[in-house]
């Protein structure tokens, strides 16, 4: 790949999960987050990158507070704000894209000068919920800050609509899906359910046939249970590369799989004090040539240094099980050495950024370090004494920047041990109490209260419609649940009024209860193992194809029904499918390593004790979703005959809005058509037939960086 042309070349900035306003209150970790986001954004600005690309998660509250959202829009307007113009034009449907009232790229408006733009799809911790089914990225998308895209329009059926992009000679399709509960979008996978719309090819030359295809999106990757993650082998190989957000550990560099390749920047801000987290964190600088990309990593000079080990007390020479005052010695030791190894770590950060940060400041590589964060995993296996965290972490109050959780006390379990109920660890006094408080969770201790209880209203339901009335104020969450639960009974009960008796309310009651769940115990009998998921696309004769899956067979692991078994939940009602198009996620831990978090009882009793991944539970939100239809599975390939468009209406406003849904919809066909194509290229060869000059902005030639060939 050459790096002659910079008009053929795209320059993209990607970087996830920057979870603007975590401890946004804490005098010592509050501006972390804020920092770093400005550092990419001033990163973005000097590299002059056509765009910025973020994969989710960008707040870390669901209702980020007016504090957040005001320093988050200052700086957007500081960095990503101006009169430098842009040579990369949309070909695709923008209302379809974009699905609100102005379906135009911020860049595109004429109305806004825009330097760089920002495109954001949503993650766990942002995503939509309400009434009105909207989210923070909404108030930034409709003030022109941020380009949101990938929110899925139905429930029932995930349609993944590409932004066709061209600069120059280069195409590129940008596939963006915000984050849908993993058990969920994993059942709809198998399903047939997922589809991703691709553009027509005619045989003419101006088709994308050739086009870069590049997918973002926000879910697990790592493995916690047959349907808590997203594989690989799910996507479809007509993918070049993988923009894999949510995971938190940074594994930026390409990871090349048969047909295409994973890039995991991770998260640019430690939200847990794990060992994925203590890894140094980057950025990418993405270059698009053609059919060809180039991934640069770009460290950044802003995080707070993170030192991370593991004690197992047994191998330490000369320690005795009933030492404590030794014990705890050696361990300020330990403290003492990571603290020396952070100052090493954070010199050897400012020495590698290639970035003035602050100009004003002679000395920037010299810059004092913040206090560090640190964490010790200490294995006490063997009779050892524990005494408290707290109390040892007031030595390092003004050298640390976690001194009340610096250890982590763990003891290794068999793997044949038996696996304990909630109820159970509580009482499990062959443990030590902080690590049953670390094992044991509030909301598995209510499910399974609830579960001798209830007759009609399922646990899990009832644990989800409660969680998004407490995180994210849904005020109808728990009124719609229950009025679903209830109708649904309702409709089982077809005796008449003479022969009800006690008896046959209580079966019946027990029956609908059951028959919410059922469903995806149906869905799950009906698809196949992983490694024959992926199918085969179909160019359709239309306007777009999607790409569809093959038939299914009758049988699966039975270990998967449980799974999906204690996730499932009741279909909404009429009214609210038309109150909410999208399904609301809930603000689980970002923490990257993805784990969904009491759901069930069932949930709870599979879950592993094996405490090698305890750390992934620090200083996180609680996973929640709201609740959603089951899904019939799908046995045959689909074609849609063109994209549909999209309008996102306020169901207390429908009666203002029939008034002008005329005006509207003039509006948005205006909007919809393709952006002004570029001036024409200085060659014969182009394919594309330009618009007239007065008809599109003024644009400029932007530098792009060094490409090498995309492997197949």
């Amino acid at each position: 790949m050459t790096q002659q042309n910079n008009d053929n070349a795209f320059k993209i900035l990607i970087a996830t999960d920057n979870h603007l306003g975590y401890l946004e209150r804490d005098p010592i970790r509050g501006q972390d987050s804020f920092e770093t986001f400005e550092e990419i954004l001033q990163i973005a600005e000097a590299e002059k990158v056509d765009f910025i690309l973020l994969g989710g998660d960008l707040f870390h509250h669901n209702r980020p507070s007016r504090s957040c959202l005001y320093r988050t829009m200052k700086m957007i307007r500081r960095h990503c704000f101006g009169e430098r113009e842009s040579k990369v034009w949309i070909a695709s449907d923008q209302s379809v894209n974009f699905a609100d009232e102005f379906s135009t790229a911020n860049y595109l408006d004429e109305n806004l000068n825009i330097s760089i733009p920002v495109f954001s799809i949503h993650g766990n911790h942002d995503d939509p919920s309400g009434v009105d089914n909207l989210c923070a990225l909404n108030l930034l998308s409709v003030s022109g800050m941020v380009n949101y895209f990938g929110a899925s329009q139905s429930i029932e059926d995930v349609v993944v609509h590409p932004i066709l992009m061209q600069k120059g000679q280069s195409k590129l399709a940008l596939y963006g899906l915000g984050n849908i509960r993993e058990e969920r979008l994993h059942r709809q996978w198998r399903g047939g359910h997922v589809k991703f719309m691709r553009p027509q090819e005619d045989g003419t030359g101006d088709g994308w046939k050739d086009c870069f295809n590049l997918f973002v999106f926000h879910q697990n990757r790592a493995r916690h249970g047959p349907t808590s993650h997203i594989p690989e082998e799910f996507l479809d190989g007509f993918i070049d590369l993988v923009f894999w957000g949510h995971e938190h550990e940074c594994r930026i560099h390409p990871e090349e799989f048969q047909y295409f390749a994973v890039t995991q920047p991770g998260s640019s801000v430690a939200t847990s004090l794990s060992q994925g987290e203590a890894e140094p964190k980057h950025v990418g600088l993405l270059t698009i040539e053609g059919d060809e990309y180039h991934l640069e990593k770009i460290r950044l000079k802003t995080i707070r240094p993170f030192q991370f080990t593991t004690i197992t007390l047994s191998r330490v020479e000369g320690l005795a099980p009933s030492d404590t005052k030794g014990i705890q010695h050696y361990l300020e030791g330990v403290v003492e050495s990571l603290i020396e190894k952070a100052k090493l770590e954070w010199k050897e950060q400012q020495q590698q950024s290639r970035y003035r940060l602050h100009p004003h400041l002679e000395d920037e590589p010299n810059m004092e370090m913040p206090m560090p964060l640190i964490r010790i995993r200490v294995d006490y296996s063997g009779g050892y004494e524990t005494f408290n965290p707290q109390q040892f972490g007031q030595k390092f109050i003004d050298r640390v920047a976690n001194p009340k959780d610096i250890l982590k006390f763990q003891r290794t379990r068999p793997e044949t041990q038996v696996r304990l109920k909630p109820s159970e660890i509580m009482n499990d006094l062959a443990t030590a109490i902080p690590e049953r408080l670390d094992t044991l969770k509030v909301e598995d201790l209510v499910s399974e209260l609830l579960s001798r209880d209830l007759s009609i209203l399922p646990e899990n339901g009832l644990e989800e419609a409660v969680k998004s009335l407490v995180e994210k104020s849904d005020k109808e969450a728990i009124r719609s649940f229950v009025s679903n639960s209830v109708a649904q009974t309702r409709e089982s009960m077809t005796a008449s009024y003479e022969h009800l008796t006690v008896d046959y309310i209580v079966q019946k009651s027990t029956e609908a209860k059951q028959s919410q769940i059922q469903p995806s115990r149906r869905n799950i009998a009906a698809v196949p193992p992983v490694e024959e998921m992926r199918g085969s696309t179909e160019i359709s004769s239309n306007t777009v194809s999607i790409v569809s899956q093959p038939a299914f067979s009758e049988d699966d692991n039975d270990d998967m029904q449980d799974m999906i078994l204690s996730s499932s939940n009741p279909p909404p009602s009429q009214s609210s499918r038309q109150r909410s198009s999208t399904p609301s996620r809930g603000g689980s831990r970002g923490r990257g390593r993805g784990r969904a978090r009491g759901h069930s009882v069932a949930n709870s009793r599979a879950r592993s004790n094996n405490n090698g991944h305890d750390d992934s539970n620090d200083d996180m939100d609680e996973d929640l979703s709201n609740i959603s239809s089951s899904l019939p599975p799908s046995r045959t390939r689909r074609v849609a005959t063109e994209a549909p468009s999209y309008v996102i209406l306020s169901e207390d406003d429908q009666d203002e809005d029939d008034y002008h849904e005329v005006q509207l919809n003039q509006k948005r066909a205006k909007r919809a058509a393709p952006s002004p194509s570029p001036p024409p290229l200085m060659s014969t060869q182009s394919s594309i037939t330009p618009l007239s000059q007065s008809t599109q902005k003024k644009r400029r030639t932007l530098p792009a960086a060094s490409l090498s060939q995309k492997k197949r």
